[in-house]
């Protein structure tokens, strides 16, 4: 008996330990299907010898994203920076015609949400004010707002109310510290201002945001240093346009880095970046535990949020379809033997895509004539086809003159206040064109 009881404790024992250890698998399997992760969606690690053109601009986006410096700021943004051993320097120096040259970068791509992270080594000297930070970019109708703004950080030497041990942190909603949920002994709410022993730019260091639809979480070398409810709003309480991320060295002022003086002797400076990594959540098979590759990376399940938004959708433009074939359709007109008709596929985000005007018209680009070929609000487009496009019917007339000519497409906003402007638009027809625009080129023609 006492052999048979043994045999059958033991059986029991076994029996539970396969149980549990069904039961684990199916946690973990449920859990990895549930948990989800980070999706890197962009990124440069700068490994290249010239800045990539077809992920950053140079200047602010106002303007006609010609502006080079900001009311506060003595320095005059320029292409002043250096790619070298796979990191990017924004140099700030004396300049020639402005007080300082400097340099900064901003994203074409555009973002509702995510893990934003660069790894940088900061600039010394008294009056200097680099920064890594999200703007809003425009709104459908083409239009920007202010806010929305998020400062990933802010440093500022001016070598009395900020010296080089502090760090600037937060948003444009000046929240009260009474709101925040989690607060590091190295941060002071009430200033939004990290404090340490050691000056920050004496090495290298790793600055991380998880922007979600309802909080914002900021950490320093994978530390998470505060966590606070916060919502990307403009001023009329709506959700902004999405983000561009910026980081620029900016110089002086009166207002705060530059109230106390510049020390032009400290310059040039550089202000130096490694990576700049942008990952967005995701519960499907596509998340990952890191954001490219970085140790610094917060818990995806920790950090984790919901939102349907990704990125602002935009009219998309898809390849012209020829009737005759007689073009080389995004290259070379191949005849001139009068009009060909042309198809032009669109895909608008949403119905409510009805009052905006879609403007298709031949440029000459010696003379930069323009002859409008179609104009007609988006509600006479008719009835989506199967693959949810919309067709655009005209008239490609033959080309008036030996040279180089395109075909342009634009969309302008029926707003109140943006009536005339241009939205943005993505445009997929297969040349080689910036990542945001609200110009779309459709062909590229040229007449022999």
């Amino acid at each position: 008996m006492a052999s048979e009881s043994y045999r059958s404790i033991a059986s029991f024992k076994t029996a539970v330990r396969i149980l549990t250890s069904i039961l684990i698998l199916i946690s973990l399997a449920t859990g990895s299907a549930t948990a989800g992760g980070w999706k890197l969606v962009f990124a440069d690690e700068f490994s290249t010898d010239t800045l990539d053109r077809d992920k950053w601009a140079t200047r602010y986006i106002y303007e006609n994203e010609t502006l080079d410096h900001f009311k506060d700021e003595v320095q005059r943004y320029r292409d002043s920076h250096l790619l070298s051993d796979g990191v990017l320097s924004l140099i700030a120096k004396k300049g020639s015609s402005s007080r300082f040259d400097s340099g900064m970068i901003r994203t074409y791509q555009t973002f509702y949400y995510g893990y934003f992270e660069a790894r940088v080594f900061l600039p010394k000297g008294k009056g200097i004010w680099p920064a890594f930070w999200l703007l809003g970019d425009y709104d459908r109708d083409g239009q920007t707002w202010h806010p929305p703004e998020i400062d990933i950080f802010e440093y500022v030497i001016n070598e009395h109310d900020d010296k080089d041990t502090m760090l600037h942190s937060g948003a444009q909603d000046k929240a009260p510290a009474s709101v925040y949920t989690y607060v590091d002994s190295s941060f002071d709410a009430r200033r939004n201002q990290m404090r340490v022993d050691a000056p920050l730019n004496a090495g290298w260091h790793t600055a991380g945001l998880v922007w979600a639809p309802e909080r914002i979480s900021f950490f320093w070398d994978g530390r998470l240093i505060y966590s606070r409810p916060y919502r990307w709003l403009r001023p009329d309480g709506v959700l902004g346009p999405p983000a561009q991320v910026i980081l620029n060295f900016a110089i002086g002022g009166a207002g705060w880095a530059g109230r106390h003086g510049i020390d032009e002797s400290a310059f040039p400076q550089a202000f130096k970046i490694d990576y700049v990594h942008v990952c967005q959540f995701t519960a499907s098979n596509e998340g990952s535990r890191l954001c490219g590759g970085s140790e610094a990376t917060p818990d995806p399940v920790q950090f984790s949020y919901e939102t349907e938004h990704s990125d602002m959708p935009k009219p998309t433009f898809l390849p012209p379809r020829a009737t005759l074939a007689r073009y080389s359709l995004g290259a070379t007109l191949l005849s001139d033997e009068g009009p060909t008709e042309l198809e032009v596929p669109i895909r608008l985000p949403d119905d409510t895509w009805r009052d905006e005007t879609i403007n298709i018209f031949l440029l000459d680009e010696t003379t930069n004539a323009r002859s409008t070929l179609y104009a007609k609000q988006a509600r006479h487009l008719g009835q989506r086809g199967a693959d949810g496009t919309n067709t655009i019917r005209l008239s490609l007339p033959t080309l008036p003159q030996r040279g180089d000519f395109a075909l342009l497409a634009e969309i302008s906003s029926s707003g109140k206040e943006t009536q005339g402007w241009h939205v943005p638009l993505a445009c997929d027809t297969g040349i080689k064109q910036p990542l945001k625009f609200k110009t779309c080129r459709l062909l590229s023609l040229r007449r022999r």
